[in-house]
């Protein structure tokens, strides 16, 4: 009987982490494909547009947004675990803290993996997975 009453409890705090994975990503709209790359997060409060060239990528941030300082992840599989940069490192900090200009491409960035997150301020606001 002891087993039965931690199911509860293990169900409830399954729950709670996949409600709060979700609401890491505020406002997503509906997904969108770049190139070889689909959007499945993207908040508009955050960003305007996404450009695939080759291997790059770029993205463009809204004014409001464009001294963010961002922070990126990669990894295999949606949600992690998370790869290291070549720098070692598992979050890759944007050189471009701040002095972005207004409505341009910025934040290049390159990876092999199949997911790539953007964060601003701690929030999800871009998820894009290799299609």
């Amino acid at each position: 009987m002891q087993r039965l009453s931690i199911l509860p409890a293990l169900l409830a705090t399954v729950l709670l982490a996949l409600s709060a994975q979700g609401a890491a990503a505020a406002e997503a709209t509906e997904e969108r494909d770049f190139g070889p790359w689909t959007a499945v997060v993207f908040v508009e409060k955050y960003i305007q547009d996404v450009r695939v060239s080759g291997d790059d990528i770029f993205i463009k941030l809204q004014p409001d947004h464009r001294n963010d300082q961002l922070t990126m992840k990669n990894s295999m599989t949606e949600g992690g675990p998370y790869r290291k940069w070549f720098n070692g490192e598992v979050e890759f900090v944007a050189q471009e803290n701040s002095g972005r200009p207004a409505n341009t491409w910025t934040d290049r960035m390159q990876t092999s993996a199949n997911f790539i997150d953007y964060y601003s301020d701690g929030k999800l606001f871009l998820r894009l997975k290799r299609r």
